[in-house]
């Protein structure tokens, strides 16, 4: 509502200072100073728009994402870009944009050589394709724990607090050094989501390089899949 009426406001005023049965400023008026006036205006009004709707962007409220929903992994994929750029959290939004990547990446590849190895709808592509989708879906359900405690991070509170700037309020400097520790424990915490996403990258990409060894049986193949299902058990137990 605010975005949308800031807009009209700003649209209302070009009307007001551009219509001809209004103030009428024009570039190809007669008067010199109106022409130079309406050319100014002008110049002016369209960086003013622009900033405006950015900082109008910026203060929107972002909600947590429920794991469940089913458009969770789009709207994560969409708060980590929207990260990207920041001071604080940039590096981890980045980074996990990254592995959500590769990992839609990899699990095209994987579907390509499991269909060339045992053939579409078999049992056994059933069995290693499912063993693709869970590690897929245990990197969503990361990147979504990620997404969300960016959004509860607040930047400016972690500024002030990493600067020292909180000594010079009035506010006990020991209950703002407890928040500080709080911020540094929430970035380590998505530091360690990043960790074990890794993990499951490394051991999928190790199940590929398997899975293209056409000289090894189903058997020894098993044995990767075997590993990424107890490191997903792992995941599991950590969540």
């Amino acid at each position: 509502m605010k975005l949308l009426g800031a807009n009209a406001a700003f649209a209302a005023a070009m009307v007001c200072l551009f219509s001809p049965g209004l103030l009428g400023l024009s570039p190809f008026a007669a008067n010199a100073a109106a022409a130079a006036a309406s050319i100014a205006v002008g110049v002016v009004a369209v960086p003013s728009f622009v900033m405006m709707n950015r900082a109008l962007l910026a203060e929107r409220k972002e909600e947590l994402l429920e794991a469940d929903e089913a458009d969770a992994g789009e709207k994560a994929a969409s708060l980590l870009e929207r990260y990207a750029s920041s001071k604080a959290l940039g590096g981890i939004a980045r980074s996990a944009a990254g592995q959500a990547e590769r990992m839609e990446k990899q699990s095209a590849n994987f579907e390509t050589l499991a269909a060339r190895r045992f053939g579409r709808g078999t049992l056994s592509y059933e069995k290693f394709m499912g063993v693709i989708r869970c590690a897929g879906e245990a990197l969503k359900r990361g990147s979504i724990r990620i997404a969300n405690k960016m959004v509860i991070f607040d930047e400016r509170e972690y500024k002030k607090l990493s600067s020292g700037e909180y000594k010079l309020d009035d506010i006990p400097d020991d209950i703002q050094e407890e928040k500080r520790k709080l911020y540094e424990e929430n970035l380590e915490d998505m530091r360690s989501i990043l960790e074990r996403n890794e993990k499951v990258l490394l051991e999928v990409d190790h199940l590929m390089m398997e899975m293209s060894q056409m000289d090894y049986s189903e058997q020894e193949i098993d044995g990767v899949a075997d590993q990424i299902r107890e490191l997903l058990g792992q995941l599991e137990y950590y969540s």
